[in-house]
């Protein structure tokens, strides 16, 4: 999810000429209803990136963006015995 802000107030989210904005990424555990990673970042970090940073548990369910497509993380998903659903670009 892509939040703008104002460029002359948060002059370091610049991602475009005319754009700025942070990104906010999380994982939300449903038996404890508290998100369990959160983090944010520049609008300019690509989505799959973050993967790498996220600790994924065994007979889970994630669900991601379309813009998450680092295959080789998904595959590692699998190889946990979890479950994903990514949307198409």
């Amino acid at each position: 999810m892509t939040i703008p802000l104002c460029q002359s107030t948060f002059p370091w989210t610049k991602f475009r000429s005319k754009k700025c904005g942070v990104k906010a990424h999380f994982l939300y555990d449903i038996d404890a209803q508290f998100p369990s990673f959160y983090t944010m970042t520049t609008a300019s970090k690509h989505d799959s990136t973050m993967m790498y940073s996220i600790s994924f548990k065994p007979n889970a369910y994630y669900i991601f963006d379309g813009a998450y497509d680092s295959f080789m993380e998904l595959y590692r998903i699998h190889l946990m015995g979890s479950f994903y659903v990514v949307r198409a670009k």
